[in-house]
């Protein structure tokens, strides 16, 4: 059974496609983030139209955390769904304020619902503009959460409509011979979200985790898109001025703490004997963690692994690595934020020995994937770069 991975255009986002036939008749569709709402607009909405014209339906969708690069594109597509009806969604998943809010709710009072519309009024971070993203509108009912009431999906219901974490539910079967495994987030992860929730709403004077006023969707979503990647100082000062190999592996790892990134939503896809690693912005240390209970000896080879956070370094430690391994690597980025994808974590990639090619595909050309564009190197280490910027962005398994 081949399976086809879409890689959109996403600028320094996500979005994916997976489809795969589960009869002659009919295929299974998954959709990964959506990346901006230009990268909908553009790409994801006529796929979505002519599988829904072939009466498809998209069994899932998955927005692995809240970060504009991931979901601005997702709030477009419920938008215009919820209008023109143009593609059927069994099932989203998708964490939001009301799966980490307190048990026992109270009411908003006055002074919470004005400071909840204070932070909807700024709405997502718009720094992304410069690179031609269209941004949201900041309103009441434009995140998420908003438009998945308006549409009425089933929203979390694999996880009893609860938060989607690992200690919920491990296992999600789509049928007898295709399964997600979730490894991305727990408990922990959750709670440090709904910390930094609590610790933003006090530079608005307010000091509440609970009440029922759905503004908290908004609101929650709005004020966490603007926490800030961890800024980069060593790695990104060694890397500028490296010019061996030897030099970049010597990059002491620093791994990602943000809370944002540690919330992402990362599986293994199993399809018959095919194997896909999907990592979000996840952390590296709960994935290797998560890895160890799915197959506790030895080296797991995937069909294809997406790395984390867009190949930040930060995200991807000599621990995991030396836990997974494949032919296929995927790069989403064009390298415009953070200049990722970051050398060092293509340096520890292509430098393990390893009795098989690796590929690595990346949907942009960046200045640091032509950097890694050598012969010798190629040779010497047994890889070569693939470019999937031109339609039909797509790599079959």
């Amino acid at each position: 059974m081949d399976v086809c991975v879409k890689i959109y255009p996403a600028k320094n986002g996500d979005s994916f496609l997976i489809s795969f036939e589960e009869t002659e008749e009919e295929k299974r569709h998954l959709l990964i983030d959506c990346g901006y709402v230009d990268t909908f607009q553009k790409y994801v909405k006529n796929d979505l139209i002519k599988i829904g014209k072939s009466r498809g339906t998209l069994e899932k969708l998955i927005l692995t955390h809240i970060d504009a690069d991931h979901i601005q594109g997702a709030i477009r597509l419920l938008r215009d769904n919820n209008s023109e009806k143009f593609i059927s969604i069994k099932e989203v998943w998708h964490n939001t304020y009301r799966h980490l809010r307190e048990e026992k709710e109270g009411q908003t009072d006055v002074k919470q619902e004005r400071i909840l519309q204070q932070i909807i009024r700024r709405g997502y971070p718009q720094n992304e503009s410069k690179q031609g993203e269209q941004g949201i509108s900041a309103e009441q009912g434009t995140a998420v959460g908003a438009t998945l009431l308006q549409g009425k999906y089933s929203w979390n219901s694999d996880f009893n409509n609860q938060a989607i974490c690992i200690e919920q539910r491990s296992k999600i079967e789509l049928n007898p011979d295709a399964n997600i495994y979730l490894l991305s987030p727990d408990k922990q992860k959750l709670e440090k979200l709904k910390n930094l929730w609590s610790n933003e709403l006090k530079r608005y004077d307010a000091n509440f985790k609970s009440g029922n006023s759905e503004l908290y969707d908004d609101a929650f979503e709005m004020l966490l898109s603007w926490e800030k990647d961890k800024p980069d100082v060593a790695p990104k000062q060694i890397s500028a001025t490296a010019e061996t190999l030897e030099e970049l592996l010597k990059t002491p790892f620093d791994e990602d703490d943000t809370a944002t990134n540690g919330s992402s939503i990362a599986f293994i896809l199993q399809v018959q004997n095919k194997k896909m690693l999907f990592l979000a912005d996840a952390h590296p240390s709960l994935i290797f963690h998560s890895l160890n209970e799915y197959q506790k000896e030895g080296i797991i080879i995937f069909d294809l692994i997406k790395v984390s956070h867009h190949g930040s370094f930060g995200n991807i430690s000599h621990e995991l690595l030396n836990k997974i391994d494949s032919e296929r690597y995927l790069i989403s980025t064009n390298g415009q934020k953070h200049n990722h994808p970051d050398k060092e974590t293509i340096a520890h990639i292509i430098t393990r020995k390893v009795d098989f090619h690796r590929n690595l595909y990346f949907n942009y050309i960046t200045a640091n994937s032509k950097y890694f564009d050598r012969k010798d190197w190629k040779e010497k280490y047994n890889y070569s770069i693939h470019y999937l910027d031109q339609h039909p962005y797509t790599l079959t398994l």
